[in-house]
Order: C-alpha cells, then sequence, then structure tokens
C-alpha cells in the first residue's frame, strides 16, 4: 500500500512535469485521472499516507526559468471532478450540510474550456500584466503575447456604455484555438511544407509562451474570460461595485468587452443540470472549441465564499468530466485497405485500448501523406480518438515516448489484391490501385451498388456478396 502510493506520486509528479512544464504529455488527461484518483482514494482511507509533495496536495505548475515571474493576488485554484450524476448529488448534499438549514443552491453552468489558464490585470482600465496560472501562486509574464490576441481588450470598457471600469480587476480565463482556427493554421503549415501541429491545447500553450510576440500574433488564438481573481470595491468616479451572483458576474465581465464562455446558462437546481449533461455530450463534437466537461458554480457568491476550501479544491464549484475520447495505446501494424475508386486507406493495428465508450483495435490513418506529416512511425506510441459515430482515427504520434526501435511506415508498392503497382497521381495526396478489375475494388464496388445510400438492396450485405467471390 505505502509503495503502491509512493509509486503513483512519483508516476503523477512525472507527468505534471511534462504537462505543464515541458507541454509534452505522453498520456491523456482521462489517464492521469485514473492515477490521480486511485492515489486520492488511498490517501482518503489512509491519511498517514499522504506527504507534501502528493500531487493532491498541490496544483500542477507550468513555469519555466526563463520567463519573469508574477506573484497572482489570490490562489488560482483548480476543481475538483465528477463522473457522474451521483458525484454531482454528492458534492450537492456536502455543501448543504455545511450551511444554515433551509439553504437553497442555485447554479451557473459553463463549458470547460480545454486551453491554458491566464490572468491578466487591468489598472483603470488599461491592461497592465497577464501571467499564465504557473503554480497556482506565481506564474510566468506573458503580457506581450497575451496582449496580441485579438479577443483580450487592452482598454475597458471596450464600448462606450456608460460603464466606468474599476480601478483594479484581475480576471482569470482560458487561451485556446478554435477549431476552424487550428485547422487553418495547420494548412499554413502545410502550405510551407513544415510539420502538423497534432494537439490544439498543447499548441497553444507552445503558442503563448513564445520568446518572440511576433509569433504569438501570427497565430490565431482566442481568450474566454470567466472569473475575477480581484477587484476593487469601487469604479474610477467611486462608485460602489456589486456582483452578488456568477450570472452578475459574467454579465459584468462581457460589458467590459471580454469574451465570456459561450452557452453559459443559469439553472435554479442541480437536477435541471443534471437533465442537460446529455444534451451537451451529444453536442461535444458540434461546438468550434474543445471542451472536455462543464463547469457547475454555486451561483450566489456570498455562499460560494462561506463554503470556503477543501485542499487545493474550492466547495463552491465543480467540473464535470466528459467520458475521455482519446487514449494512448501502441501502433503495432498497419494494413492496407482498398475502396471502390482503387483509394488506398492505411489502417493502424493497434494494441486494444477502451475510448469513446467501445474497446477499439483499428484506426484509421486515412492516407500516407499524414502519416508523413506526423512522422508516424511503427511501434509509436499514438494517440486514438473516438467521438460520437465517427470512424476511430489516429491523431498523431508521442514523440516524447519514443526508444529508437521505432521504423518508418511506407506507401505499398502493390495491391495486396490483384498485386498492381501501386500509383500516386501527379498532385494527389492518396494512392490508388489503378486496375478496374481488382476483385477488391469489385467487392466494393458492389457493396455500395447495394447499400442503403444507393440502391438499398435488402438482404444483400457483405457476407452475401463475399459468397461470389
Amino acid at each position: 500500500m505505502f509503495e503502491r502510493a509512493k509509486t503513483l506520486r512519483d508516476q503523477l509528479n512525472y507527468h505534471n512535469y511534462r504537462y505543464y512544464v515541458l507541454g509534452d504529455p505522453i498520456i491523456t488527461d482521462a489517464e492521469y485521472d485514473k492515477l490521480y484518483h486511485e492515489l486520492k482514494a488511498l490517501e482518503d482511507a489512509h491519511p498517514e499516507l499522504i506527504t507534501p509533495d502528493s500531487p493532491t496536495q498541490r496544483a500542477g505548475s507550468d513555469l519555466q526559468e526563463d520567463f519573469p515571474k508574477v506573484e497572482h493576488p489570490a490562489p488560482i485554484l483548480s476543481l475538483s471532478n465528477a463522473f457522474d450524476a451521483a458525484d454531482l448529488q454528492a458534492w450537492e448534499e456536502r455543501n448543504l450540510k455545511l450551511l444554515a438549514e433551509g439553504t437553497t443552491l442555485d447554479y451557473m453552468l459553463e463549458p470547460k474550456l480545454d486551453g491554458l489558464t491566464v490572468v491578466i490585470t487591468y489598472e483603470n482600465g488599461i491592461l497592465v500584466r497577464a501571467a499564465t496560472r504557473g503554480n497556482g501562486r506565481v506564474g510566468d509574464d506573458v503580457t506581450a503575447n497575451v496582449k496580441t490576441i485579438k479577443t483580450v481588450p487592452l482598454k475597458i470598457p471596450v464600448e462606450s456604455n456608460n460603464l466606468t471600469p474599476p480601478q483594479r480587476l484581475v480576471v482569470r480565463g482560458e487561451v485556446l484555438f478554435l477549431k476552424h482556427d487550428f485547422e487553418m493554421l495547420n494548412q499554413r503549415q502545410q502550405a510551407a511544407g513544415l510539420p502538423l501541429y497534432v494537439n490544439a491545447r498543447n499548441t497553444a500553450s507552445g503558442t503563448l509562451k513564445q520568446k518572440d510576440s511576433r509569433i504569438t500574433a501570427s497565430r490565431p488564438l482566442t481568450a474566454y474570460v470567466y472569473d475575477i481573481v480581484d477587484i476593487s470595491e469601487v469604479d474610477m468616479h467611486g462608485q460602489v461595485i456589486t456582483l452578488n451572483t456568477e450570472q452578475q458576474l459574467l454579465t459584468y465581465l462581457a460589458q467590459l468587452g471580454f469574451y465570456i464562455p459561450p452557452e453559459s446558462h443559469y439553472y435554479p437546481t442541480l437536477s435541471n443540470i443534471i437533465q442537460q449533461i446529455p444534451t451537451w455530450e451529444t453536442r461535444r463534437d458540434q461546438l468550434d472549441f474543445e471542451i472536455d466537461g462543464l463547469v457547475i458554480k454555486v451561483n450566489d457568491r456570498l455562499i460560494a465564499q462561506e463554503l470556503g476550501v477543501v485542499g487545493k479544491d474550492p466547495r463552491g464549484a465543480i467540473a464535470y468530466k466528459f467520458p475521455a475520447q482519446e487514449a494512448t495505446t501502441k501502433l503495432i501494424g498497419v494494413t492496407v485497405n482498398i475502396g471502390r475508386t482503387g483509394k488506398v486507406t492505411p489502417t493502424a493495428q493497434l494494441d486494444p485500448v477502451f475510448v469513446g465508450g467501445v474497446t477499439v483495435s483499428n484506426a484509421t490513418m486515412h492516407n500516407y501523406k499524414f502519416i508523413h506529416d506526423l512522422d508516424i512511425r511503427l511501434g509509436d506510441t499514438v494517440i486514438i480518438k473516438r467521438s460520437g459515430d465517427v470512424i476511430p482515427y489516429v491523431i498523431g504520434p508521442v514523440t516524447g515516448a519514443r526508444d529508437s526501435s521505432e521504423t518508418p511506415i511506407m506507401p505499398p508498392e502493390q495491391c495486396p489484391h490483384c498485386h498492381t503497382p501501386i500509383i500516386q497521381p501527379d498532385g494527389a495526396v492518396d494512392h490508388f490501385c489503378p486496375n478496374p478489375l481488382c476483385p477488391e475494388r469489385v467487392f466494393r464496388s458492389i457493396e455500395f451498388f447495394v447499400s442503403r445510400g444507393a440502391m438499398d438492396i435488402e438482404g444483400l450485405g457483405e457476407k452475401q456478396i463475399a459468397a461470389f467471390f
């Protein structure tokens, strides 16, 4: 038991370092959460196992040695996690026990944006400082880079709306790439003959920590602001600023000109939120920003303050984590699939891994240009994604996990079914089997012809067609 706790501490601290400092994680968030919760359960059952270096006793850190440091005016805390409705109900019950009898709770619901936390300071309405979250107490000064993000106002309020800014305002937000912007960035990389970026969050982190702010300015980052870390009691005209609820806080931030998390909503009860979770899970892939869950906050800020903090987690808010859509596993082989047009599609053979609610042992790699651009190698640890009804696919390799035994993946020289030489037409991304009589091409053509999207012939499926070959 003591040895297991030590092993978990060592593993988690190492993965914290790779995630926050190097920006090069070698496991997914879900895999990290599994290790973390195993350690937390051990420590909860046996408090004597808790040590000062346990990751459960402190927040992670993204501090880097070569950036000036900024001390935050208040600790930038993380949130505890919930994974199902029972966890959420237990969280509410624990909170109600700490409050006066008869207290009722209402809530704000926000998408849990998957980006990099920033803390931005304004004095008399002017942006004077921006820092990363760091270790929660001290962050890296990234002021010059944050000023290049077009959704971050350099002066507040942005519009002349008779709103006077506070003498001092420190806000917390998230910097990320919108999905369409990340795709555009990779299109630019591809056009320039440069390697493609694999992970939007890691790329956002690296972009925000560039030494040359011109590089940051050239990449289309977006920033959303969702919390106030510190605020003066009065505005520049001496008027008292009153923000009693999270709902009022978000409205106030929007009035000042900040982007606030899209589709944030007020709900009078926790059960209302629980009813909405399946809808969020279904719509997740349709959003233009990456989320890995939902943030649920007690709406009354005075009650949230009264609830206080346990460990490093405020009791007044919790993160509901969606089931993992990504996982890492070993690429053990590549098979070649031939479609009805002759198009060659490489398919990854994987060590079975549970992701998106199913066990996956095969995943598409699209084409050999994709493999080449991302430098995916046989034997790599790779990231697999499965979302909704989309066929599982390889996102890219975990290069930090390589041990020099990996080997390049090359396009086939001939069709595995008819042995005709494989071709790649000039200017084409894909490779093809050019033989129109290739048995696999004929098989796939018949399969398409009888399918629901074509002639819709019932009772004639893959097994029945195979009997003719």
